[in-house]
């Protein structure tokens, strides 16, 4: 035990508190520190005695992860493993050129995720120089890796806001800050305004706190005088980099269309809870549904979600499972027919008639001047979180029938009944075990990313925050790793 003290305290709060790197593994109370074991962390207590006459010295400052340069070459390469940090060292090296490897690789003697930097056309003071204070390791390599790739572009990113309440999405914010992500602060006033959204922003960030579908679209009721919110010499401290000479306006039905238009040219916008609710409600997502709860009582819990399809850019950097903040997410269903109809898996919808659409099961299945034919077989068990296969019939005569590459992507899922429950206040949560917990929904050339969660909560759910990131990094290859068929 001759280790300094700041050594003892950065392995201790890696290891026992916090891992910031693995940061996929956070899970958070209360007060914001860790539980060790639900982040699959053996915790020892120590009570040797000893290890206080180690040598010690105060830590002043914030503790960090070692960072900075390895090795040599021209190409950089640094490990996909969920760190927050990695978006930062993508704004901060905006000139130099980001590849994400869309598979896992070995380079440098060490194994690579999927979702992993490859960074050319820096030098090497610069990418150490950050990566040094992000607390980033970056493997300079003379050759780049054999493996399929896509680039990761700094996006530009606006967030929305409504004027109904600005609380939750000013976590948000706060995080977007932290991280240093540059992003306009746009309201629901602004986007009525503008019908070419694509021209400014890449993605559309959209947090709850809106309230519903018909809050955001109508606004407050225009009853009485206008509601402004500005800086006057009667309020000096409002306004500033948002302001209103009206808070009762909302969306409209014009900026509903400037939203989708948005999406449909190629955009990307992001929602949780309440604002993914919202994008369900008003088409946005065609294959995806909302199931209505009936016993569901996720009060501000820690719940776990198992990994569905890792090879989604959204999920880069991440492990099988994760626990995240839920305060009565919706439960969402999907489905490979617009309408969340088409015969669903076992909790979606339609699931109470034949394949032919003839009649109910007691009815007897015969059309009339014709010969009776044989029953088709019954479409396979498909699980909660998966949409039911389409059949042969269905796939010649279903109005509706989603195209494959624009049908939802399940990216994680609840976990089971009988493991959900990481954390909190949690009844009925069977309603929402399985469920999709995170979707990617295409529409035409664009994403709609829905979070059954709150991925920001109160700047202590930091492990789910790449979640959100990873979506921005990858904005433009959001289809990378998805396996198209026409089941």
């Amino acid at each position: 035990m001759d280790q300094p003290y700041s050594r003892i305290a950065d392995a201790l709060l890696d290891y026992q508190y916090w891992s910031p790197r693995d940061p996929q593994q956070n899970v958070y109370d209360d007060t914001g520190w860790t539980f060790g074991e639900a982040a699959n962390v053996q915790v020892v207590r120590v009570t040797d005695t000893k290890v206080l006459d180690a040598a010690m010295q105060p830590v002043s400052g914030e503790v960090r992860s070692a960072g900075g340069v390895v090795g040599a070459g021209s190409i950089y390469l640094v490990n996909a493993n969920a760190d927050n940090n990695l978006i930062t060292l993508r704004y901060r090296l905006r000139k130099a050129s980001f590849d994400a490897a869309e598979d896992s690789f070995e380079a440098a003697g060490k194994k690579f995720n999927r979702g992993s930097f490859i960074i050319r056309n820096a030098t090497t003071d610069e990418v150490n120089k950050v990566a040094t204070e992000l607390g980033v390791q970056a493997y300079a390599v003379a050759t780049a890796p054999t493996v399929k790739t896509h680039p990761v572009k700094a996006a530009r990113v606006a967030i929305m806001h409504t004027w109904q309440s600005t609380q939750d999405e000013g976590w948000w914010r706060i995080a977007f800050d932290q991280m240093g992500v540059p992003y306009d602060y746009v309201s629901t006033q602004n986007v009525a305004k503008d019908s070419d959204l694509n021209k400014m922003y890449d993605v559309i960030v959209f947090g709850p706190g809106g309230g519903n579908a018909n809050a955001v679209i109508q606004g407050r009721p225009m009853y009485g005088n206008p509601i402004p919110w500005k800086k006057t010499e009667l309020t000096p401290n409002l306004g500033g980099f948002a302001s209103t000479d009206d808070m009762r306006p909302g969306l409209g039905y014009a900026g509903l269309m400037n939203l989708q238009n948005f999406v449909k040219n190629g955009g990307v916008f992001i929602g949780a809870d309440d604002s993914a609710s919202f994008a369900v409600s008003t088409g946005f997502t065609p294959g995806v549904s909302i199931q209505n709860s009936s016993r569901l009582r996720a009060i501000g819990d820690l719940l776990k979600t198992r990994m569905v399809d890792a090879t989604s850019p959204v999920a880069y950097g991440y492990g099988d499972t994760l626990s995240v903040y839920c305060f009565n997410g919706p439960i969402f269903n999907v489905s490979n027919v617009a309408g969340g109809g088409g015969f669903g898996g076992r909790r979606g919808g339609g699931g109470g008639g034949r394949a032919t659409g003839r009649g109910t099961l007691e009815d007897p299945d015969v059309v009339q001047g014709r010969p009776p034919a044989e029953l088709p077989e019954p479409p396979p068990s498909v699980e909660v979180w998966e949409a039911a296969p389409i059949n042969e019939e269905q796939r010649r005569n279903l109005v509706g029938l989603i195209p494959p590459a624009q049908r939802p992507r399940v990216i994680l899922r609840w976990g089971n009944a009988n493991e959900l429950l990481v954390s909190g206040l949690l009844d009925g949560g069977d309603e929402i075990a399985q469920h999709a917990a995170v979707i990617d929904s295409p529409l035409d050339r664009g994403h709609v990313v829905l979070f059954s969660m709150n991925p920001f909560w109160r700047g202590q759910t930091s492990g789910s925050y790449s979640l959100v990131f990873n979506t921005i990094l990858n904005f433009d290859n959001l289809n990378a790793g998805r396996r198209v068929d026409d089941r």
